[in-house]
Formats: C-alpha cells, structure tokens, sequence
C-alpha cells in the first residue's frame, strides 16, 4: 500500500515577511522531515499541487468569496483580520491545494489508496462565505480543502465521514455542511477557545440533526479523555454509519507544549484515533480516504503527525496501554442525549 502525499514548495511563498506569524512555513518543513526520517518513507510517493480548477472552490465557497480572496491576494501581503494574512501568492496556493484535494479524494475512491494532503495556508475555519457561524476571524484559513474533497465524494453516493481532531473546532466544514444530513461531522477540539463554537449542542440544521457531533474538551484533558472519545464516541458512530468514504482534518495543535492550546495530548492520542480509522479500513469498509492536515504550532507536526501516519498505515502496532477518562458531567450528559436520540447508542 503506497500513502500518496502531496506536498508543494509554492506553499513557502504564503508568509508573513515579519516572520512572526504562526501559520508559517517552517510548519511543514517539520512535518515532512518528521515522516522521511519514519521507516514509512520507503511507501511515500510524494506529488505537486496541480494547476488550480477555480471552479472547484465554488463546489463548498461562494462565487462572492472566491472572488474576495482573489481581489485582496492582487493587493499583496496584508492582513483580512486579525488572524488571517494574505500575500500576492496566497489565491493561487490556496486554489492549487484545494483542487489537490478534490482531486485526492477521486483518486482514492479508485485505488483504494490513502491521500495525505500538506497545505498551506489552513482550511477547516472557512465556511461557504469565509467567515464561518459568527467567528471573528479566518483562524489562518482561506479555502477549506476538507470539505471540497468530502463534497466529490458525497456527490459521487458515498457515505463520508469527516473526522476533525484539530484543538479547534472546524466551524468553517460544519458550516459547509450544516444542513446536509448525508455527511456526518465528528469534531473533537478544546472548548472555550477560538472560533468559539462546537458546543455538544451543535447538532446540524433542519434535517441535519445528529449529524454534527462535537465533543469540546476542557483544557489539560489529554490522553485519557482523547480514549474516551474513540471508544465511546468515534467507534461505536462508526459502526451505526458504516461510512464508506473518511476525510480527516487532521491537526495536531493538540499536542502538549503547544504554544496556541492546552489539551496537552501526546502521540498516544494520535496513535488511538489512527487504529479506529485503520479498523474499518482494512475491514474493507471505507473506499477513500483523504488526510488534511491543519493545525500545529509546535512538536505536534514532528511526533504526532508521525505516529498518526505510521499507525494507520500499520507500521507501528497500537498498543493500548493508557485507560480512558470521561469528560465533566456537562459534556457527557448532552452526548449521552444526542447519541441516544439520533443514534440509538448508549454512553
């Protein structure tokens, strides 16, 4: 089983020239660094963005924002808000990994082999009109590569499930799909921090009920609760949905030390949500899968994002060794709720 990755230096031409900014390209330098030193390598085939289908944005964006991004990207490097930079570049980068992606998505649904997506700048905060379910600001993101390949395959009949394991929540994908019932959204992230959405009582709108999960964990829960999550949350969903495509926003901002959140997972959380994709993957069950990575500000793109790769692929063996904890009463009880309700499950 070869992981195609696709990866492009024009993501270098994205950045603040301060150098101060976050969202940067040392980010992924790391994190491709991280997975050639891992024994994987040797089934890595590594791909460019190809040229940009501007169309495609509009699959999940609006025609009025597509063309925004395109005007401010003309005026050079300066920021949409306070969080969000854009160069002279960014439009065509961010349209260059967008049509990646829908493009990953179709190419798993035909051979069956696993995508990893390496972008820049981030996706998961923008909605259909950028700014996504009242969040202040963009959170880094321009386009939202996520959810343009869960659409292709949701156009294609498939049952997708989009997990996001970011530390904060995907607003700009549940946005996108807020109203759609045939894509399930499982967003596991910290609470109480940026974008400021993802409440348990997040569920989807009108006909969509049930159909956004979102699990906000307090600061310092860790691994125990990421278990907890799996076991009692992202499996048993998995099993009552039977989904036959998966996209993941994968960030890995969770990871102790990281300088933007408090989760302080480490790789074992990573490991753990792996092993439950891999589970029904080579069960047979999921037809494409496609990775986004998103987040990551520290060690998490070097340890997380490696032990997530080589777990799934099945060159390291999940052990679970770290017993899973509950979350407080009041994230449990409006999951016991929701699950009961639209998914016959018992927490």
């Amino acid at each position: 089983m070869i992981l195609r990755i696709v990866y492009d230096d024009v993501h270098r031409l994205h950045a603040d020239p301060s150098g101060r900014h976050p969202e940067n390209p040392w980010r992924l330098e790391v994190a491709l660094e991280s997975l050639r030193e891992s024994s994987l390598w040797s089934k890595v085939e590594v791909t460019g963005t190809p040229e940009a289908s501007i169309s495609l944005l509009e699959l999940v964006h609006s025609s009025d924002y597509v063309r925004f991004i395109a005007e401010e990207s003309r005026k050079g490097f300066h920021y949409l808000d306070a969080d969000t930079y854009v160069t002279e570049h960014t439009f065509t980068i961010s349209a260059r990994f967008a049509t990646a992606a829908y493009m990953a998505a179709i190419k798993s649904l035909e051979s069956g082999e696993p995508w990893l997506i390496m972008p820049r700048p981030g996706g998961h905060h923008a909605g259909r009109s950028g700014w996504a379910m009242g969040a202040p600001t963009l959170g880094f993101c321009i386009f939202n590569y996520a959810a343009i390949a869960a659409k292709a395959l949701e156009d294609r009949g498939l049952r997708v499930l989009v997990i996001d394991f970011d530390a904060h929540h995907g607003n700009g994908t549940q946005d996108v799909f807020w109203e759609d019932p045939k894509v399930v959204h499982i967003d596991v992230h910290q609470e109480a921090i940026y974008p400021g959405t993802g409440d348990v009582d997040d569920i989807g709108g009108r006909g969509a009920e049930g159909t956004k999960i979102n699990i906000p964990l307090p600061a310092f829960s860790g691994d125990p609760q990421y278990f907890w999550f799996v076991e009692k949350v992202l499996e048993p969903v998995m099993e009552v949905f039977k989904p036959e495509a998966v996209v993941v926003s994968a960030g890995f901002d969770a990871y102790q030390g990281d300088p933007l959140t408090m989760l302080r997972a480490t790789k074992e959380a990573y490991g753990r949500i792996a092993w439950a994709i891999r589970s029904q993957w080579i069960g047979g069950r999921i037809k494409a899968l496609v990775i986004n990575v998103e987040g990551g500000y520290g060690d998490g793109l070097r340890y997380g994002l490696r032990e997530y790769v080589e777990v799934l692929l099945g060159f390291k063996e999940f052990r679970r060794a770290i017993e899973p904890r509950e979350p407080p009463r009041r994230i449990t009880e409006g999951l016991r709720r929701i699950l009961g309700r639209y998914w016959g499950l018992e927490l």
